[in-house]
C-alpha cells in the first residue's frame, strides 16, 4: 500500500473519530462515514443496516451514499431481506462481528441465494460492524462494480472506525436510558399528591408539578424561572428565606433542609394557607439546586381545631357531670340520713304493736298494720342501699374482717328476708355442710349481701316456691349459693345483672319493685371481702347465684 493510501485512510479514522465525538445520533455518524469511506477508498456505494425493531435480524436503514439508482436491482433486494445470523453478507457480519470481504457477490455462497441469479449490477463487496457494548449495533456495506481481492489494510481501518462508531451508538443508548428516566421520574413526581418545587442556587424555580399548580393556583408555564421567595413565601418570610440560602451557600451550614417543617404558603391572591414543606438540596458540578415536597395542611389544621374544640366540649361536660354526680351522690346521703331516724322510729313503733297483743285489732286492722310493716322495712332496707351507695362512691365503705360463723350470717340474713318470703308465701331452705364453719367477712355486711340475694329470689320467683340456701366448702372458700325457680334471667342480660341501677325488662314489665342496686351492693362486697360472685340462670326455670369468700385462717374444705 503506498504512503498516500496509508495516509489518506489515517486521515479517514481521524475525521471519523471526531463525528463519531460530535454526535449522539448514530444515523448522522453512519451516513458521513459512509461518505467519507466511499470519497477515500473510490468505492461508489455504501449503505447502512440497522437492527429490525424485534431484535432478531438486521434490515436496510434505507440510507445509501452514492448512485443506488443506477442498481435498482440491489435496492430491491436489500428492502426485502431480513438478514438472519449467517444470510448475506449483513447478515455474516452480524452473527460474527467481524469484518467480511466479497470479492464477487455473484459466485459467492453468501450472496447467492439471496440474488437468484439476478444481476445486482455490483461484484465486490465489504461490510464492517459496528461494535457497541452489547454487540453489533448496525453494519456499514459497501459495493463495486468491478471484482476485487481482499484488501487487509483497509479492513483493520474500518474495524477500528466500526469502534469508534460503536461508543455513539453506546452514548445514544445511554442518553436514551437516562432520559427514559427522567420522564419516569417526572411522570411519578408529576402524579404525586404533593407539590414537587426545584429552584436553582438562586432560588428560581426550576420545577413545577401539577400538585403545586392546584396547590398554589398557579400554572407551571407561569412560575418556571421565577423566584420562589417573590411567589410562594409569605411577605413577612421573604428576607428569612433568601438569607437561610444565601447562608447555607456560603457556609453548607441549614437550620431547615432535612427537617419537616410547618410553615406558611402564599396562593395566587396572596392569601395564606398552612404547609408542610420538607427542603433538601443536591449538587451537580459546581451548581447547587435545592428541592422540596409541600403539602396543604389546611384540612388537617381544622380537624385538629374541631378535635380541640370538641375535646374542650367534653372536658366541660365531664366537669358537669362530675359536679351532677356530686351533687346527687351529697342528696342521696343527706335524703338517706334524713330518712333513716323517722324510719327507724316508725319501724320501732311498728314492733311494738306487732308484739303487743292483737286481740283488740279486728282482721282487717292487722292486715294493715302487717302491710305497714313491711313497708316500712321496705323502705329501710332502700334507705340502707342508698347509704350503702352513698358510702361506696365517697370511697368510705370500710370492711371490718373477722371469723363469723357461717350459720350465724346465713340465720340473721334470712331473718332479715323472712317477712318479704312470709307475705308472697315463700319457704326458705337452709342447708350448710359440715366442712364450713366460718368465713373471714364484716358479718354485717356478708348479711346484707346475702340477704339482698333471698330478696331479689323473692321478687322473681312465683309464690309459694321453695328457695334454697345452701353453703359448702371448697378450695380454701365458702361457696355459699341462693337458688330460686322463678322467671330467670335472658342470656343477653346476665352479663348486666349486677351492674348499678340496672333493672331487667321483665321487671319494669311486671312493676317489680326496686332500683337496681341490690345485685351491684352484692357484688361490691363481695369482692371488698377479696371473693367472687356469679349468675347463672335458665329462663323460666330459675336462677341460681354463687357467692364465695375465704373461710376463716386455719379451716379448709374439702
Amino acid at each position: 500500500m503506498s504512503i498516500q493510501r496509508e495516509m489518506a485512510l489515517v486521515a479517514l479514522l481521524d475525521d471519523i473519530t471526531a463525528v463519531a465525538a460530535a454526535t449522539d445520533d448514530l444515523e448522522e455518524a453512519a451516513r458521513a462515514t459512509l461518505s467519507a469511506v466511499c470519497e477515500v477508498t473510490g468505492w461508489p456505494l455504501g449503505h447502512l443496516g440497522v437492527l429490525a425493531p424485534d431484535g432478531e435480524a438486521f434490515v436496510s436503514s434505507g440510507i445509501w451514499v452514492g448512485p443506488i439508482e443506477d442498481f435498482p436491482m440491489l435496492r430491491q433486494i436489500a428492502a426485502a431481506t431480513r438478514f438472519i445470523a449467517g444470510t448475506g453478507v449483513i447478515g455474516q457480519v452480524a452473527a460474527t462481528g467481524q469484518s467480511v470481504w466479497s470479492r464477487d457477490l455473484t459466485v459467492d455462497p453468501l450472496a447467492r441465494h439471496l440474488l437468484q441469479g439476478r444481476d445486482p449490477g455490483v461484484r465486490a463487496a465489504f461490510a464492517f460492524p459496528v461494535i457497541a457494548v452489547d454487540g453489533v449495533a448496525a453494519v456499514l456495506q459497501f459495493f463495486s462494480r468491478q471484482v476485487l481481492p481482499r484488501d487487509e489494510p483497509l479492513l483493520r481501518v474500518m474495524a477500528a472506525i466500526g469502534y469508534q462508531l460503536g461508543r455513539v451508538a453506546d452514548r445514544r443508548k445511554l442518553h436514551t436510558a437516562v432520559q427514559a428516566g427522567r420522564d419516569r421520574l417526572r411522570q411519578i413526581v408529576d402524579a404525586s399528591v404533593e407539590g414537587f418545587i426545584s429552584t436553582d442556587a438562586a432560588g428560581h424555580i426550576t420545577e413545577w408539578n401539577s400538585a403545586a399548580e392546584r396547590m398554589f393556583g398557579r400554572s407551571r408555564q407561569q412560575m418556571l424561572g421565577r423566584l420562589v421567595h417573590e411567589t410562594i413565601v409569605p411577605e413577612r418570610y421573604r428576607r428569612a428565606d433568601e438569607a437561610g440560602r444565601a447562608r447555607f451557600l456560603a457556609t453548607g451550614q441549614s437550620n431547615v433542609l432535612g427537617r419537616r417543617l410547618e410553615l406558611a404558603g402564599a396562593g395566587a391572591d396572596g392569601s395564606e394557607f398552612p404547609i408542610e414543606i420538607v427542603v433538601w438540596a443536591t449538587r451537580e458540578a459546581d451548581t447547587w439546586s435545592f428541592h422540596a415536597f409541600v403539602h396543604d395542611i389546611t384540612e388537617r389544621r381544622r380537624a385538629e381545631q374541631a378535635l380541640r374544640q370538641a375535646y374542650e366540649a367534653e372536658q366541660q361536660t365531664v366537669a358537669r357531670l362530675k359536679e351532677l354526680d356530686a351533687a346527687k351522690d351529697a342528696f342521696i346521703a343527706t335524703i338517706s340520713h334524713e330518712l333513716r331516724t323517722p324510719l327507724t322510729t316508725l319501724t320501732g313503733y311498728l314492733e311494738i304493736f306487732s308484739d303487743a297483743d292483737t286481740g283488740s285489732f279486728d282482721v282487717g286492722q292487722i292486715r294493715m298494720l302487717e302491710a305497714m310493716t313491711r313497708n316500712a322495712a321496705r323502705l329501710q332496707n332502700l334507705v340502707e342501699d342508698l347509704l350503702a351507695v352513698s358510702a361506696l362512691a365517697a370511697g368510705e365503705l370500710t370492711v371490718r374482717p373477722a371469723p363469723v360463723p357461717v350459720r350465724q350470717v346465713l340465720e340473721e340474713a334470712v331473718r332479715t328476708a323472712s317477712a318479704q318470703a312470709r307475705s308472697s308465701g315463700h319457704l326458705i331452705e337452709v342447708e350448710i355442710d359440715a366442712g364450713v364453719q366460718s368465713v373471714t367477712a364484716d358479718r354485717d355486711l356478708l348479711v346484707r349481701a346475702i340477704s339482698a340475694l333471698l330478696s331479689n329470689a323473692v321478687k322473681y320467683s312465683p309464690i309459694d316456691t321453695p328457695i334454697a340456701v345452701r353453703a359448702s366448702a371448697q378450695d380454701g372458700q365458702a361457696v355459699i349459693t341462693v337458688v330460686d325457680h322463678g322467671v330467670g334471667i335472658e342470656a343477653e342480660e346476665l352479663p348486666r345483672v349486677f351492674e348499678r341501677f340496672y333493672r331487667a325488662p321483665y321487671a319494669y314489665d311486671n312493676a317489680i319493685q326496686g332500683v337496681g342496686l341490690g345485685l351491684w351492693l352484692v357484688k361490691t362486697i363481695v369482692e371488698a371481702h377479696g371473693g367472687t360472685v356469679t349468675a347463672a340462670s335458665t329462663p323460666g326455670q330459675g336462677s341460681t347465684f354463687t357467692l364465695r369468700v375465704p373461710v376463716a385462717q386455719g379451716e379448709g374444705g374439702a
